[in-house]
């Protein structure tokens, strides 16, 4: 015990830290899992897609706006392989004593799967999904005809060509055959009740959003690469003159546009590099003849109930509310400007996914033309994405150029 204390405690050396670096910057983002979080222990929601998103554990049947219960609301019919895979998530408790099953669905080209990983357990969520992955493959492969069972070793794994491994990096396929589902998974601890069930929800409405997207395509189709008059780099660098310290400091203000680069959507252009923007949903909202930005200042806190009535009541006469919705006063009006089913332009604070929808509420608007999300930014995974002071001040001006007008125009 004190000889392994000690190996624990060893500082690791420089060629050890390079090691890790390294296999760390091949590994796909999907991989790099959270090292805050206790993956031994708590609810967890995954996600498994299977190899180049092929829709073959199940397809979606009934209508869109069918009731829950009724005879053609929607629902997943799974395939063969499909019932097998949900089967096989019910005996992961036979194998892991401490798992406890909550739900699972089954998509045409992935998993879902909430399950609760109780107090005692020793296993890694890592290396129970692993078994779980390795033995839907198991599956996948009878449905195929595939003997993989005869097949107990690799013959030829030492002369095996180290070009393929560049090649199927992602491991899609062994000498047996092809995995079933890509390397990896995503993750989404859910820490309270509350979270569970808003997972299971997800889970149930997974067929009926699924429909939604599919019969109103134009609704969810993410449109790249566009432009808006008035979106320039001047903008940008406006917006972050809204902070006096940037005003004050133009070579401090030149430097931190500097660093935000990387992340602007740009069009490259040996003159005049122009940014550029993405959006998702009812682009109709885009050209709307009244829009209003939302900014919520702190000078401006002790008023706050007045701007959010006239915000809410320009909404109400027609207008289109345009804000980035960062502040808890502008998240608290985002809400309600929902819940009455009023028309909003969300400045998104990262950039679009390729296989990217909207979620919860924001979902549903989308559908009902009463959204558009819309982002300067390129898209970057990442867990807890930094939306910093420079970010803000960026989306900021975003929303008035947008509208065509300041943010004062409630005060009036």
């Amino acid at each position: 015990m004190l000889l392994l204390k000690t190996i624990i405690d060893m500082p690791l050396t420089p060629e050890q830290l390079a090691k890790i670096a390294q296999k760390d910057a091949v590994q796909p983002a999907a991989l790099k899992r959270n090292a805050s979080t206790n993956y031994y222990e708590g609810y967890f929601f995954i996600t498994l897609n299977t190899r180049d998103y092929v829709p073959i554990l199940s397809f979606i049947s009934g209508r869109p706006d069918a009731p829950d219960g009724a005879p053609d609301a929607p629902s997943c019919e799974y395939t063969e392989l499909g019932r097998k895979v949900m089967a096989v998530w019910q005996t992961v408790p036979r194998f892991h004593p401490h798992v406890e099953i909550i739900a699972a669905e089954a998509m045409p080209d992935h998993f879902h799967g909430l399950l609760r990983l109780k107090a005692g357990n020793r296993k890694h969520l890592g290396r129970i999904v692993n078994g779980f992955m390795i033995s839907c493959t198991h599956e996948y492969w009878d449905t195929l005809g595939i003997k993989w069972r005869d097949m107990k070793k690799d013959p030829n794994k030492s002369d095996r060509d180290a070009s393929l491994d560049w090649y199927d990096r992602d491991h899609t396929r062994s000498f047996r055959g092809p995995s079933l589902f890509v390397r990896g998974y995503n993750d989404m601890e859910a820490v309270t009740p509350e979270q569970v069930q808003t997972k299971l929800q997800y889970i149930r409405e997974q067929a009926r959003r699924a429909l939604i997207k599919g019969t109103l395509r134009d609704r969810f189709h993410i449109h790249r690469s566009c432009t808006a008059c008035g979106w320039t780099l001047d903008a940008i660098r406006r917006g972050l003159c809204a902070d006096r310290f940037y005003a004050h400091d133009p070579e401090r203000l030149e430097a931190t546009l500097r660093t935000l680069m990387p992340r602007i959507l740009m069009r490259p252009a040996a003159a005049a590099p122009k940014p550029l923007l993405s959006y998702i949903g009812c682009s109709a909202l885009l050209s709307a003849e009244r829009k209003l930005p939302l900014v919520c200042h702190r000078s401006d806190a002790p008023f706050f109930e007045r701007q959010r009535d006239a915000v809410l009541r320009a909404a109400r006469e027609g207008a289109v509310i345009v804000s980035a919705f960062i502040s808890h006063k502008e998240r608290e009006i985002g809400r309600l400007l929902l819940m009455e089913q009023l028309p909003v332009i969300e400045v998104y604070d990262n950039g679009f996914a390729d296989r990217y929808k909207p979620s919860g509420k924001n979902f549903y608007a989308c559908a009902e033309n009463r959204l558009v999300q819309i982002s300067p930014w390129n898209y970057e995974y990442s867990r807890n994405l930094t939306v910093n002071r420079e970010v803000c001040l960026v989306m900021n001006e975003l929303a008035r150029v947008i509208a065509g007008m300041g943010e004062g125009w409630w005060k009036q």
